[in-house]
């Protein structure tokens, strides 16, 4: 990790200032407002003084898939610089079933159901920033005790024609869609997030501009320093077409298996190559352009700069030596027709149906996402026959034998 040198002259000063300010302008949507924060940066240097960046999780959920890991790398970076990331745990907006940015509400959590989820999905983003170097907050710390006196006094800092102002509300009202009341404070808390942990910057992919920004009006109001919003873009799922979702079932999870996180990337359509070398495979700047550059000169077949891609996306989570070892392992199962080295083992039980034994081995989630890949043909025995019939019930001279379900998911009968 990096850290703020004390001391520096003029001139050492300008050139880690225009240092930092390439790096994190590399990769961003925006930055806004720029000239607060080269002047924030400057000051930082020159009074060897770390910002504080913040973050905000959402603990609806705990899987966390590479797409949520877009800003979580730029708070990486803030950290290698030296400057302090600050995750703030959305412990008291999930009791309240915050906005999704669709057309309903999410259901209200329990507390201790968020802490739960927070808990997973904290473990899972630190594989990507330092943990020494990031403080974990929790909503309730400063929402806990407050009254219904406060609730009025942050809602009587803004207006409700700001609020209306929010693609999310105002796409909610056009459609004739529910919007509650309830709903419209969740900017309103966010702000005020950024207020009690003296945020510096705030991280966050580019639909949140608005919630970003209202860091900035309660912090002027309470006269302090008014952060900086730094936007990620919101990185596009496996499909190519929708951002990458859980729901949609277009994404490649932290959990998942180093040879799963490489097949899913050698799935992307070719037009979403340079989005995921950036966003996905952490490449800098350099890296990217020479990349960029053999592609577009056709220095490079596609393929292979799929395989660089999904190499190091496995190697940001599994380090290279894994990387390279999946590598390998794809090449072997489909370019000549191999298995991998290791394959899931699952201990079945005479008469079992193919539906349920499809869902109990954990290869899919659903009987119904089962019964569609059946359909598909995509569930077969390894140098045997397709499995058509959802009703097939397994025998014990299966015994031994490779499924494969779908491109990439094998499991061994035992």
């Amino acid at each position: 990790m990096g850290n703020l040198k004390k001391n520096l002259s003029e001139k050492e000063v300008e050139a880690e200032l225009n240092r930092q300010l390439a790096i994190l302008e590399f990769g961003a949507v925006e930055i806004t407002p720029i000239e607060d924060f080269k002047k924030m940066l400057r000051h930082s240097i020159e009074n060897a003084k770390p910002l504080r960046v913040k973050y905000g999780i959402d603990p609806t959920g705990f899987d966390v898939h590479i797409g949520h890991l877009v800003p979580l790398r730029k708070m990486r970076v803030f950290q290698e610089m030296g400057h302090t990331g600050v995750v703030i745990i959305g412990d008291y907006t999930a009791q309240i079933g915050d906005p999704t940015g669709k057309t309903e509400s999410r259901p209200p959590l329990t507390l201790a159901q968020a802490r739960a989820n927070a808990e997973r999905y904290m473990e899972q983003i630190f594989t990507v920033i330092e943990q020494k170097q990031t403080e974990v907050r929790y909503q309730s710390e400063w929402f806990g005790d407050k009254n219904l006196i406060d609730v009025m006094g942050w809602a009587g800092q803004t207006t409700v024609a700001k609020l209306l102002a929010h693609d999310t509300f105002k796409n909610r009202l056009e459609e004739n869609q529910s919007l509650s009341l309830h709903e419209l404070f969740y900017p309103v808390l966010q702000g005020i997030d950024s207020v009690f942990i003296s945020a510096d910057v705030e991280l966050g992919g580019s639909d949140q501009k608005f919630n970003v920004l209202m860091g900035r009006d309660y912090q002027k109001n309470k006269n302090l320093r008014q952060q900086v919003a730094l936007l990620t873009p919101i990185l596009t799922g496996l499909c190519g077409t929708q951002k990458m979702s859980k729901s949609l079932g277009n994404y490649i999870g932290v959990l998942d298996e180093p040879f799963d996180k490489f097949g899913k990337v050698m799935s992307i359509p070719d037009k979403l190559m340079l989005d995921y070398a950036k966003y996905a495979a952490n490449m800098n700047k350099d890296e990217y352009e020479k990349f960029a550059k053999d592609l577009e000169s056709n220095s490079i077949h596609p393929n292979i700069a799929k395989k660089l891609i999904a190499e190091r996306v496995v190697a940001l989570f599994h380090g290279a030596e894994k990387g390279h070892e999946m590598r390998e392992q794809f090449e072997r199962v489909f370019a000549k027709g191999k298995i991998p080295d290791e394959v899931e083992e699952f201990k079945f039980e005479r008469g079992m149906g193919l539906v349920a034994l499809l869902v109990a081995c954990g290869a899919l989630p659903s009987n119904s996402e089962a019964r569609r890949m059946i359909k598909q043909n995509a569930v077969s025995v390894v140098d045997g026959d397709k499995l058509t019939d959802e009703k097939f019930l397994f025998t014990e001279d299966l015994k031994g034998k490779v499924l494969k379900i779908g491109k990439r998911k094998f499991i061994k009968l035992v």
